[in-house]
């Protein structure tokens, strides 16, 4: 793959919070996302958006996502719109969002 068609990526810095403090594993919020993700934007759409789970900090319960630069927009709102993830109730609240991650972490 050459330069000019990697993928142009945005991390996103997200805080989970959980309706009565629940603490979930990564692996339910990484499929609690991608569920709805895949309901929000459809199988044809979620393959350009390439919305990627990273990683996930359970103690300060923030999640870093990444996705195609061009959707940036699509997914901050998608993010805003989430009620419920695998079934409990659940807010995702966007911080902030960069090219890089060591620009997020710093």
């Amino acid at each position: 793959m050459t330069k000019a068609t990697a993928l142009k990526k945005r991390y996103i810095l997200c805080e989970i919070k959980f309706a009565n403090n629940e603490n979930v594993s990564e692996s339910e919020l990484k499929k609690g996302i991608y569920n709805e993700a895949l309901k929000f934007f459809g199988e044809y759409l979620s393959s350009f958006v390439a919305l990627k789970f990273v990683e996930y900090d359970a103690n300060k319960k923030t999640a870093l996502l990444r996705c195609n630069r061009d959707f940036y927009g699509e997914v901050l709102g998608f993010l805003a719109l989430i009620n419920y993830l695998n079934g409990k109730k659940a807010r995702v609240i966007a911080k902030r969002a960069s090219g890089t991650i060591k620009s997020l972490k710093s």
